[in-house]
């Protein structure tokens, strides 16, 4: 079970204007579940997306990369239980036919859809499968279907993600609500497996800059195991042009990004603390992020996390390894509120607290000040237990 969280319930996520959702059970892996979810667009919308830079590229990734530069998506396809990564040019035609599927059934162009895919890789997508649940998910498209697509687009997920806001920004009220899945092979750029960000209005301009700008402080800044997808993608959609100035667009979009980052953390295969490594004192928000994500993705850190064991010297050697210049000697390191490392030396009297503190809390901190500037950045991620272990050994079969 996930780390201090639960899924929304349906009632607490906002319609977006212009957006509506259905699902189905296509049986593309798993019976019984639902595993297809189709997203329509109104003819308003305004979309970006950032995906994996992993070279090794899902054939859904490289549709998607094809199909945006023209504009005017209309609608997106998600199945899990397959990644479609892989099989090579079987892949990417079974991602075109897709979309030519929907095409067909909404009076679109096969270019206004976006495919979406996570799962297994170096599995083919059951193509017929998927094509025969299409209408289904036709006929259940709604407004208010975030509940059911958060649970729709989950593979070792244990719950499901979504976070919604309401809020007025210069006297517009705006909504933003967002899902997203993923619970290992989670690693920063990309980070989020697949996210779905939508808000009902946003600036008109520079929307795609906009979108990395918000995963740069939220989904880039979570980790679960150091390792990324083929699949990673992240999409934003705005229902409408707005008035909301950038700044208050990007400050609310963060906002729910980092809800959702931090649910992905939680939910870490096998997890059972939630850990947000602090990094203050850098001299760029770059080094902070760099420095914070090495010691997030370090297997001695996690696995002492798990242990309760508050072993600061992990905690300092993967910050010294991070390619980050930083004064040592002058750094501060602290496991919840107990400094455990200081003016170059160790703070045993404070172990025992740190432990305490590492035993009893489900949401834990670790923090360094790297005494070389004025700059700070958070990163999110989990402790490493047997369960992990077990849940990907046993992966496939």
């Amino acid at each position: 079970m996930p780390v201090n969280y639960r899924t929304p319930a349906a009632d607490q996520l906002a319609p977006v204007a212009g957006v509506r959702l259905g699902v189905a059970a296509a049986g593309i892996r798993k019976p019984d579940r639902n595993d297809l979810t189709l997203v329509a667009l109104a003819a308003t919308a305004r979309v970006a997306a950032v995906f994996t830079k992993n070279r090794f590229a899902a054939a859904p990734v490289q549709v998607c990369r094809q199909h945006l530069p023209g504009g005017d998506i209309r609608a997106l396809i998600i199945n899990t239980g397959v990644a479609n990564a892989g099989v090579g040019a079987a892949g990417l035609a079974a991602a075109r036919q897709s979309c030519a599927a929907v095409a067909r059934l909404m009076d679109l162009r096969a270019e206004q859809v976006l495919p979406f895919s996570t799962g297994v890789i170096m599995e083919p997508l059951p193509l017929e499968r998927l094509k025969a649940g299409l209408p289904a998910c036709l006929a259940n498209l709604r407004d208010n279907g975030w509940s059911d697509a958060a649970s729709a687009i989950m593979t070792t997920d244990t719950v499901a993600k979504a976070a919604s806001r309401r809020l007025d920004i210069n006297g517009q009220a705006v909504v933003i609500t967002g899902v997203a899945k993923g619970s290992g092979m989670i690693h920063p750029d990309m980070a989020t497996m697949l996210g779905f960000l939508l808000v009902a209005s946003a600036p008109t301009e520079g929307l795609p800059g906009l979108l990395r700008e918000v995963a740069d402080r939220t989904f880039h800044r979570v980790t679960v195991d150091g390792d990324t997808s083929p699949n990673d993608s992240l999409f934003l959609l705005a229902g409408a042009t707005g008035t909301a100035s950038r700044d208050a667009a990007q400050a609310s979009l963060t906002a729910v990004g980092t809800q959702l980052s931090r649910q992905l953390a939680a939910d870490g295969e096998g997890a059972s603390r939630l850990m947000t490594i602090e990094v203050r004192g850098a001299a760029t928000e770059a080094d902070a992020a760099q420095v914070g994500r090495v010691i997030a993705t370090s297997p001695l850190v996690k696995t002492a996390v798990a242990g309760r064991d508050p072993n600061w010297g992990r905690i300092l050697s993967a910050a010294g390894r991070a390619g980050v210049p930083f004064p040592a000697e002058r750094a501060l390191v602290k496991v919840g509120s107990s400094v455990v490392f200081a003016d170059g030396r160790p703070h045993p009297a404070n172990e025992s607290a740190a432990a305490r503190y590492l035993a009893d809390e489900a949401e834990v901190m670790l923090s360094i000040d790297l005494a070389a500037g004025k700059a700070s950045a958070d990163v999110w991620t989990c402790d490493f237990t047997a369960e992990y272990v077990s849940i990907n050994a046993d992966y496939r079969t």
